[in-house]
């Protein structure tokens, strides 16, 4: 596998263990001899660019990122290469439809921007996991109507959670009616996000490998859910976690451990033998 340039991974249930951390010894490392082989580690994840590089601050310009579930697409000189956002038509019609689902939600729809992220006060604080999303979004601004978001805001990505089987029924629905407008994803535990249509990690894997002149016969890709399936899809070498999602479990190569015990880095330094 020398011929691998790039190598992506989503964060949560992949590099990640189950307390959000990551062996940053061995990332260390791993990055060390990728500057030294002229290779690019890609943080490929459903989340937005303050969360990434809050949670990899001693790391920040070693990697290149592909974020909001490939809405964005940074390289790790903070070069903006690719962006895709909804206009306020879509928000309206987004936020009309979702209303009208008799949804018991985990966590209400937050509207993820570049500046900042928003949710509609009448979804604060509601849904056993609204507490867990503060985690991810610690400054949410909470507004009356989405005509509240400023107009220098770009907003990027719809985000919530449900139950799991409204999750299947409103992906089976948006896919089947609005996948020329929007595409609709997740990663797993109810969680959904809700991008312009084109925007997933491989189109965003795919603008970066056009920026660094490379294929994705060069690609190495590490993943546990749904929203990683275009990803693993796009690469030579895809491995799938094995606490991962059943069908990626079914359809690719398995990492060598699970999230708690060092998968992705492990499988990276045996594979590349580095």
């Amino acid at each position: 596998m020398e011929n691998v340039k790039i190598v992506a991974t989503d964060l949560d249930g992949t590099f990640f263990d189950s307390q959000r951390q990551v062996n940053q010894e061995k990332f260390a490392y791993i990055l060390t001899r990728f500057d030294e082989q002229n290779r690019h580690m890609v943080i490929a994840t459903g989340n937005d660019k303050p969360r990434v590089d809050s949670f990899f601050e001693p790391f920040v310009g070693r990697f290149d990122y592909v974020i909001n579930n490939g809405a964005q697409v940074f390289t790790r000189e903070q070069t903006l290469l690719n962006m895709f956002h909804f206009n306020h038509a879509q928000l309206r019609f987004l936020t009309k439809y979702l209303d009208a689902k008799d949804y018991q939600w985990r966590i209400g729809v937050i509207y993820n921007g570049v500046n900042d992220s928003y949710m509609l006060k009448a979804q604060q604080n509601q849904g056993d996991l609204y507490e867990d999303s503060l985690w991810y979004f610690p400054n949410l601004k909470h507004i009356q109507t989405i005509d509240e978001i400023p107009d220098n805001e770009t907003i990027i990505k719809l985000t919530f959670a449900l139950p799991l089987a409204d999750v299947q029924s409103l992906m089976r629905e948006m896919t089947t009616n609005y996948s020329d407008k929007f595409h609709i994803t997740t990663s797993g535990y109810g969680s959904v996000d809700i991008m312009p249509a084109g925007a997933n990690k491989a189109s965003g894997l795919e603008v970066l490998l056009n920026h660094y002149q490379v294929t994705a016969s060069q690609l190495m890709t590490f993943g546990d859910g749904l929203n990683d399936l275009e990803m693993l899809n796009l690469a030579k070498y895809p491995y799938v976690m094995p606490n991962g999602d059943e069908f990626l479990l079914n359809s690719f190569p398995h990492a060598h451990a699970n999230n708690d015990h060092d998968g992705v880095l492990d499988t990276i330094i045996n594979t590349l033998q580095l």
